[in-house]
């Protein structure tokens, strides 16, 4: 990301980038020890970045305290080795801007948000409301399209005017609609884009997308790097029969619910996750032994 018009900082967003889970221990509190500790093993493991308090992260079911201190702790446990990008999506611009100039002073490299959902605001309204985030802080905004969970689609028609009125620094695309991907990637040649659907990763690359950000990167980032690397290297046919292992792990995801599933799975890398927060069920013995039948996860 380049800075616009002298302001925000300059940040490398590229790459694979998990979008971090939210260990909690016991009692339900937010476990920092074991977010330092996930934090570590998956620098070890290549992580070219960290998307914080985000849908994986369990954002709306977090205090603002809580998410301030994610941020926090990832940032410095990170030491600016790789960019960090805070998820402050709020329904409220006024409380999303606070979240977001927070962040930023937490160490946040940038910030994000999905669109204001529940009131079905229309598009100028939304517009106003990253242009409240992006007046708030000094770094960038990076854009979150996620319609199957927002309501709303971010198309490349309609990022134009978000990108009038805010600094714009990348877009976290979670759509399986490749084709407007193509039509972002080529309207927008510089901006940043990141793909959001593990399960298509190698398909969004010929699309020239400059990197992903998902959940199951929490305990299978080194597939994905070899996705990577193979694709760069002309591979396909490796890159491929990698892509097909991630997705034979995700259906079993998918059957019982992704976010738990990654939790549980992180166990198995020594990481203690705990249960989602309610109203989210716990994982059932069921769950697990559906889990435990998948092979290696590296």
């Amino acid at each position: 990301m380049k800075k616009i018009d002298g302001e925000g900082e300059i940040m490398e967003l590229k790459g694979i980038v998990p979008a971090l889970v939210t260990p909690f221990d016991r009692d339900g509190n937010v476990n920092y020890e074991e977010l330092k500790k996930l934090v570590r093993l998956l620098l070890e493991e290549g992580a070219d970045g960290f998307y914080v308090t985000g849908s994986t992260g369990e954002c709306f079911l977090l205090t603002d305290e809580e998410r301030i201190r994610i941020t926090s702790v990832v940032a410095e446990t990170v030491e600016g080795k790789v960019p960090v990008i805070a998820h402050v999506g709020k329904i409220g611009a006024k409380q999303a801007a606070y979240l977001a100039r927070e962040s930023q002073k937490a160490g946040a490299s940038a910030v994000s948000s999905v669109p204001p959902f529940y009131y079905d605001f229309k598009f100028e309204e939304i517009v106003r409301y990253y242009a409240a985030i992006s007046d708030s802080v000094d770094v960038p905004v990076v854009v979150y399209n996620f319609p199957q969970y927002s309501g709303v689609t971010i198309n490349a028609s309609n990022l134009a005017q978000i990108m009038e009125h805010c600094r714009v620094g990348g877009l976290k695309y979670t759509d399986s609609n490749l084709y407007e991907l193509e039509r972002i990637r080529t309207s927008y040649p510089e901006l940043k884009i990141m793909f959001g659907q593990d399960e298509a990763f190698l398909y969004s690359l010929p699309v020239g997308v400059d990197g992903a950000i998902g959940s199951t990167y929490n305990f299978m980032l080194k597939k994905y790097k070899r996705i990577l690397n193979a694709y760069r290297e002309g591979k396909m046919q490796e890159a491929e029969a990698i892509q097909h292992e991630a997705c034979r792990i995700i259906d079993r995801l998918l059957c019982v619910r992704d976010i738990t599933a990654v939790k549980y799975l992180l166990g198995r890398k020594g990481i203690s996750c705990g249960n989602c927060r309610l109203p989210f069920s716990p994982i059932t013995e069921q769950e697990k032994k559906l889990l435990d039948d998948i092979g290696d996860l590296d």
